[in-house]
């Protein structure tokens, strides 16, 4: 028997039901309406085709897809001229190394003092050339790599220039229609890849530690083009001053490089990108400036980054005759680029010949609790990297 205390929840329930149905009726009410409005009693029923036992019937073949294109290149192209790009006329061949930036004539007006003169500087608007810089006459597709990193097309760069002036340093050879490449350098005359050997018995360069360089001063960019089958990636830069194109020797041999110059601005790398850095006479007065330059060397140097110098004032000893300078000079200039170093943190690892080396630390906690000599230069405050310039 229901107690009272169930009446309520019952009624509530026949109400739902109740409610549910009369929905139920509307809903079916209204859509038979709208089909009998829209369509008429016929659409209640379905159609049923006609059947005619004395006709034959035939089966109705697919039509086939047709995949050809409804739409033509020429309906893409504009019918008005004015919508069309003005073709830019060729320059003179005179400009076929025509470089915007780096022009030597515009350059000559700019201050001599910390090479400034030698930066980029790029023309007015009065002054830009507009049209399009032709290619060397004649010239060729370049070889490809790693047949490249010997020989280049001579009508590619047609420079002698080189050959003549580094004859004894093996850095260039002219032969027939191409240009070949040793492997030498000023110091370095039994070649890049002897040279990076002597490199790797003073530091590992086959742990994979190393993997990003930058050369300053590189020259054709040796040393840069033999590290690269060492699974070391260098990035080469050398100004545009009279030994014209070495640069481009560089980019025909396959080898990362560009125009530039270690000078009054920084260089265009950001803080911390290479693990190495290089210097064979270089002849950059790193001791100048207030050290400016080994300052900017600091920058782009990761922690425990590599920086290496060979050629003045290294071995200063055996060859200070040949530099035509004089011995107190040559140790005056090292004395300040180790006191520099000290400065930095840096430590000397090695000086070997005509080979030395130093690491930055990988961090500068010791620097600032040890460091009671060397007040300059001051530790940054912010932690932004790139604004130690």
């Amino acid at each position: 028997m229901a107690t009272p205390a169930n009446f309520p929840s019952m009624a509530l329930k026949k109400t739902n039901l109740f409610y549910m149905a009369l929905t139920a009726v509307f809903c079916s009410f209204f859509y038979l309406v709208g089909i009998w409005f829209h369509g008429g009693a016929a659409t209640l029923l379905p159609t049923i085709p006609p059947c005619h036992p004395s006709q034959n019937t035939t089966t109705r073949i697919a039509k086939p897809l047709d995949f050809t294109s409804h739409h033509q290149a020429e309906d893409l192209i504009p019918t008005s001229t004015a919508a069309r790009v003005v073709q830019i006329p060729p320059c003179d061949p005179k400009f076929s190394e025509y470089t915007p930036c780096e022009d030597v004539d515009r350059s000559l007006k700019f201050d001599r003092d910390r090479l400034i003169y030698r930066e980029r500087h790029c023309p007015e608007k009065n002054e830009l050339l507009k049209c399009r810089i032709p290619a060397p006459y004649g010239y060729r597709t370049p070889f490809r790599w790693p047949e490249s990193r010997d020989s280049v097309w001579y009508a590619n760069v047609p420079h002698k220039h080189l050959t003549v002036e580094k004859a004894g340093q093996n850095w260039v050879r002219f032969e027939g229609d191409r240009f070949t490449f040793p492997g030498g350098g000023t110091m370095f005359p039994r070649g890049a890849d002897a040279y990076i050997d002597d490199i790797g018995k003073l530091i590992d360069l086959s742990d994979g530690s190393v993997r990003t360089a930058i050369d300053t001063g590189c020259g054709v960019a040796s040393w840069g083009a033999y590290l690269l089958s060492r699974n070391i990636l260098a990035m080469s830069f050398a100004p545009k001053d009279t030994h014209v194109a070495q640069v481009q020797f560089a980019l025909e041999r396959g080898v990362p490089a560009q125009i530039g110059v270690l000078a009054f601005n920084r260089l265009p790398y950001p803080s911390r990108a290479f693990d190495m850095a290089h210097c064979s006479r270089c002849l950059i007065p790193w001791g100048m400036y207030d050290g400016a330059y080994l300052l900017e060397v600091d920058r782009i140097l990761r922690p425990g980054g590599y920086w290496i110098l060979s050629g003045p004032p290294i071995n200063w000893e055996r060859h200070w005759k040949g530099w035509n300078r004089t011995l107190e000079e040559l140790k005056a200039e090292q004395d300040g680029i180790e006191s520099l170093a000290r400065s930095l943190c840096w430590k000397k690892l090695k000086q070997r010949d005509d080979l030395a080396i130093w690491q930055k630390p990988t961090n500068h906690v010791h620097c600032k609790i040890n460091r009671k000599v060397f007040k300059y230069p001051q530790f940054c405050k912010a932690y932004d990297h790139d604004k130690v310039w």
